[in-house]
């Protein structure tokens, strides 16, 4: 019940201590003004309760418990005349009530304002003119109250479609350049590298398809600034499905990808895990379809440590005597993950055993000092292969 007639609130901003401040300085201000002036006369009793009032009223727009305190004590004060003669101090409550009709706290505000009402012309020696009085400033509070409340759900609505309009925009872009890389860049490199193999096998073809060579090539570096200007590495794909696609992308060269990974491995990464190995599979596969020979054998064994939740990806190939399409990238290369990869904490180390390029990766749970250390080790005759 408490919850249906006072809604749950928290303050975002710093408006209400700012606003309650600024009205007990005027307060104080202005009771002090008539006292000095001798408009007013009042007890050093009566002097202290106002102060109290004031004191509570401030740290209400901080805490919201004094908020229950300070109408407390201004009732109770109310009721033995205890403030008398220092008027300023009723505005307050008003200025309460409005943040509550902001909150949508419209029954609890109304009810306030009846006992306000009930108290006043109680002890006031002319109950008539303070009930009217009562009535008027429930009503203006009111409607400044609702105002303001209509004005401010507005201005939340707005709030959050921004957000959502960002959020879709920027999912937009991500999914974008996900295609781009996953299947226009792959998809140049399959042609350029599927007309080279063919040229090979058919050297009379040879003069027909280097203009396809050509063409497929132009176009991956014309694409290239693109995916990379939309983050073309912001991906949500599984790591198993992205080891799928890798798999299915090498066996159009007939470069058959062994695999061994956890049977949980989604389940057990956590999410930067899960973009920057995703990030490192394709751009390793993408080499792979490059600089493996066709009819060839790939390995790659990706596993994690249970107890310290460090995910490795091991991946190894034979290495041809000529590339299949060396003008051809994906756009990131291995120098830039690297990079990536060791910003993060991880490591990443590439050898060349004369026919066999390995590439070891390590990409902490989270970032660890202790994985700062890691580096990316590449040899002068290497040097062209980590730079594609």
């Amino acid at each position: 019940m408490f919850h249906l007639i006072f809604p749950r609130y928290s303050r975002s901003t710093l408006v209400q201590p700012l606003v309650f401040t600024l009205s007990a300085v005027f307060f104080l201000v202005f009771d002090a003004a008539q006292l000095i002036s001798g408009q007013q006369s009042a007890s050093i009793l009566r002097v202290i309760f106002s102060l109290t009032l004031i004191v509570l009223f401030v740290a209400a727009g901080w805490l919201q418990v004094c908020e229950y305190v300070f109408l407390v004590c201004y009732f109770v004060f109310n009721l033995f005349n205890l403030i008398d003669g220092f008027e300023m101090v009723s505005f307050a409550l008003s200025i309460l009530m409005i943040f509550w009709l902001i909150r949508s706290w419209i029954v609890p505000a109304v009810l306030v304002f009846v006992l306000d009402g009930v108290i006043a012309t109680a002890v006031s020696l002319t109950p008539g003119l303070e009930a009217f009085s009562s009535v008027l400033t429930t009503v203006l509070v009111l409607a400044i109250g609702l105002v303001l409340r209509w004005q401010n759900g507005h201005r939340v609505l707005a709030e959050q479609e921004k957000e959502r309009t960002h959020r879709a925009a920027s999912d937009n872009r991500k999914e974008l350049a996900r295609q781009l890389h996953d299947t226009t860049a792959k998809d140049l490199a399959h042609v350029a590298v599927l007309a080279q193999d063919m040229a090979a096998r058919h050297p009379e073809l040879s003069s027909e398809l280097s203009p396809i060579v050509a063409a497929a090539t132009e176009a991956s570096r014309r694409i290239r600034p693109m995916i990379l200007s939309i983050d073309a590495a912001a991906s949500d794909v599984p790591l198993s499905k992205v080891v799928d696609q890798v798999m299915q992308m090498l066996k159009t060269r007939h470069i058959e990808l062994d695999i061994v990974l956890p049977d949980d491995l989604d389940c057990v990464v956590t999410r930067q895990q899960q973009l920057t190995g995703a990030l490192a599979i394709r751009e390793c596969g993408s080499n792979m379809l490059k600089y493996a020979p066709a009819d060839s054998e790939a390995h790659l064994v990706i596993d994690i440590d249970g107890e310290s939740g460090v995910l490795t990806i091991s991946l190894s190939n034979e290495i041809a005597s000529v590339p299949a399409a060396p003008d051809m990238s994906s756009g990131y290369g291995l120098a830039n993950l690297g990079a990536k990869i060791r910003a993060e904490g991880g490591s990443m180390e590439v050898s060349d055993l004369g026919n066999q390029w390995l590439t070891y990766i390590t990409i902490p749970s989270n970032s660890q000092d202790e994985y700062r250390s890691g580096s990316l080790r590449r040899s002068d005759s290497v040097k062209e292969q980590a730079d594609d």
